[in-house]
């Protein structure tokens, strides 16, 4: 009896001295400002990237050519050919969708609330009729909410093919072709089922994949997603095990990648309006600016992504003063270490970089080493 009450003593002080720590980290973290997001940038040039444009001139160069994953950042290209098919006839953007299409692509639980919080919004403004959202309001969903069920869907209305040429059109040379990663977060029960292994088995599996072996699985689970069996699936296959934190970085690892320098080139496109055929640019301009609630800036638009381990973001703006900027960071911390204090001062160091000139100076000549050549 005394050695389980010694042993309950000691748990006790265990779970209590890791909730002190978790307090002390939490404060420290609380009191954190845009100046340590500069030298985390400064000290991990192994896991950051930043490129910015401003009045059309390069302004940072940070390990801007290095290729790093997109997360949701991604969804500005699937937003790129919604923007096409629209303005060529192809899609009617008040076509009206059936909510029981984008629910065969909802995964509870792995999207942050970024599906339930779009739908919370939809019937808000009511904007939902008989059931059915326009696709007008799915893509903004994707953007403005970063829906992975809207994304997906996309991806089956639109074509991934259709989606991918738009890389070659644009010249991203760097860019990875563009996958349904939403449904690769399935891979694991998907190759233990179809492969016979076990869950070990199958991240090792994962990691050995080459990028077009893990694309062709990923469109495999798509596919059946899409079926009417795929609510069965996302049943099964939506386990606790699903969200061990190692699969889900190697998972993010696996992600598509591009560079900093080409997505502030084109969010310079897109904020330019110089995007081609040009009857795109008002569709695309709708969909990613952003209303603005300060007095520095009259103008804004971005794409955000995260993942456990990776923090992406590609944004344009112009100022009360006339100057136009352009900017990407992308961030992938395995570690997980400053993970969750970089995404809470990510947009405090954002909006000093955006409207203080100073500021803008003195990151610059504190990560001016780098002129992207990597």
């Amino acid at each position: 009896m005394k050695i389980i009450l010694l042993l309950v003593a000691i748990i006790l002080i265990f779970v209590l001295i890791c909730i002190l720590f978790l307090l002390i980290a939490k404060r420290q973290n609380n009191k954190k400002t845009e100046m340590d997001v500069l030298s985390f940038l400064k000290e991990n040039p192994s896991k950051a990237s930043l490129f910015m444009i401003k009045n059309g001139m390069e302004k940072i160069s940070y390990n801007s050519e290095v290729k790093m994953p997109l997360a949701s950042t991604a969804k500005v290209i699937i937003a790129i050919e919604f923007a096409r098919q629209v303005a060529a006839k192809i899609l009617d953007e008040q076509e009206l969708v059936p909510l029981e299409e984008l629910n065969k692509f909802y995964i509870p639980g792995s999207d942050g609330n970024a599906h339930h919080n779009w739908i919370k919004s939809i019937r808000a403004n009511h904007k939902e009729v008989q059931g059915k959202i326009t696709l007008l309001d799915i893509t903004h969903g994707m953007l403005a909410y970063s829906s992975n069920a809207n994304t997906e869907f996309l991806m089956a209305k639109m074509g991934l093919d259709k989606i991918n040429e738009n890389i070659m059109k644009l010249s991203l040379s760097s860019h990875d072709k563009i996958f349904p990663f939403s449904s690769a977060g399935f891979m694991s029960p998907y190759i233990q089922e179809t492969e016979n292994i076990g869950f070990k088995e199958s991240i090792q599996k994962i990691s050995e994949m080459s990028y077009e072996e893990y694309m062709k699985k990923s469109i495999e689970i798509h596919q059946i997603l899409n079926r009417d069996q795929g609510i069965e699936c996302i049943q099964k296959w939506n386990t606790r095990q699903n969200y061990v934190r190692k699969l889900q970085v190697l998972e993010s690892r696996k992600l598509p990648r591009s560079t900093t320098k080409e997505y502030a080139y084109l969010m310079k496109l897109i904020h330019k309006g110089e995007l081609v055929p040009s009857t795109i640019n008002p569709y695309l301009k709708m969909l990613i600016q952003r209303q603005v609630d300060n007095s520095k800036l009259i103008e804004f638009g971005n794409k955000g992504g995260s993942t456990i381990s990776v923090l992406t973001e590609a944004l344009y703006c112009t100022d009360r003063e006339g100057n136009d900027i352009q900017l990407a960071m992308f961030i992938q911390d395995d570690s997980g270490v400053d993970h969750i204090w970089l995404k809470q001062k990510l947009d405090l160091f954002f909006y000093k970089l955006l409207t203080d000139t100073a500021f803008q100076e003195e990151v610059r000549s504190k990560l001016s080493y780098d002129k992207g050549r990597n």
